[in-house]
């Protein structure tokens, strides 16, 4: 793709999808104008025209299928892009096709398959957001230091490869605080819920030359594909193999998550982020696979 970031392919994505919608339905309705349409329009049009022609191309196989699969969408009254805020809360769908039965939404990705990019610092109270448990005391007081001393590095201007031994001093001992909370206090079934997304979606991922279609349909409300098993319990959360920087999480119903620890930028913040992912699904999960022209 031309020269432009993770973030601004995956917009030109999100856009290249509702304006597929769009001429599916005829302009019937248009895409709502707001911010976030305007922001994924200008990255659509910061690629390059062939870019540009093999998104909408993709773009055109995944919504014939959508259209095929979930009769409601004929009856879109209202497409629209959501703000990125609305994943902060739990909602992760970018896409909205609002119908006279209900609402359908669409999670674009492009080339990556990431959750979420949750923070942690010392006055994120990640339980409650999670799954409405706040975290212990015990939590705060093995946190609380490190995130302070990145407070100070901060201050000082440094960068976090200037930070010596950041896996053992840094990442591994939040991660382990984070883990043993999590055994103790978690509702995993919320936790999916808030990581996944509260609401059904549907999901759909650009590859070069693939689309995987995916239906996250935990509570039954979409069209197509089958009803998810929802968790009960955790069932261990430990440290990945060989790793410091990546928690395993296991639950019934076939669910596992993995939670990798990371710094969002090269300067020092008193913050660092999750990069959250599915490492295993019920094996109902709807899947399926559309090859396109990527050429």
């Amino acid at each position: 793709m031309s020269n432009v970031s993770q973030t601004e392919s995956g917009k030109a994505w999100e856009y290249g999808l509702a304006k597929a919608f769009e001429r599916q339905l005829r302009g019937k309705p248009p895409i709502k104008v707001n911010g976030p349409l305007t922001k994924s329009q200008k990255s659509f049009y910061r690629i390059n025209p062939l870019e540009r022609n093999k998104i909408l191309r993709a773009a055109c196989e995944a919504v014939d299928f959508m259209m095929a699969h979930d009769e409601r969408l004929d009856n879109t009254d209202k497409i629209f892009i959501q703000s990125d805020m609305e994943g902060r809360h739990g909602d992760v769908r970018d896409i909205i096709l609002d119908t006279h039965l209900a609402e359908v939404g669409i999670s674009a990705k492009n080339r990556h398959n990431a959750l979420k990019h949750s923070r942690l610092s010392d006055t994120i109270d990640f339980g409650q957001q999670w799954y409405r448990i706040s975290c212990s005391e015990e939590y705060w007081s093995k946190v609380r230091p490190i995130f302070q001393r990145l407070q100070e590095y901060t201050e000082k201007g440094m960068k976090f490869s200037e930070i010596t031994d950041k896996q053992d001093q840094i990442y591994l001992p939040i991660l382990d605080a984070f883990i043993q909370e999590t055994k103790r206090f978690a509702d995993c079934k919320r936790m999916l819920r808030y990581l996944i997304g509260l609401h059904d979606f549907y999901k759909i991922i650009k590859e070069n030359g693939t689309i995987l279609i995916q239906s996250f349909n935990l509570g039954g409300t979409l069209k197509w594909g089958k009803k998810l098993p929802q968790p009960n319990r955790v069932i261990d959360c430990a440290l990945k193999d060989r790793s410091k920087t990546t928690a395993l999480m296991y639950m019934d119903e076939g669910w596992s998550l993995s939670f990798r620890i990371h710094n969002a930028r090269s300067l020092v913040e008193p913050s660092v982020k999750f990069d959250v992912r599915l490492a295993g699904v019920p094996p109902v999960l709807t899947n399926h696979f559309i090859t396109y022209d990527g050429d």
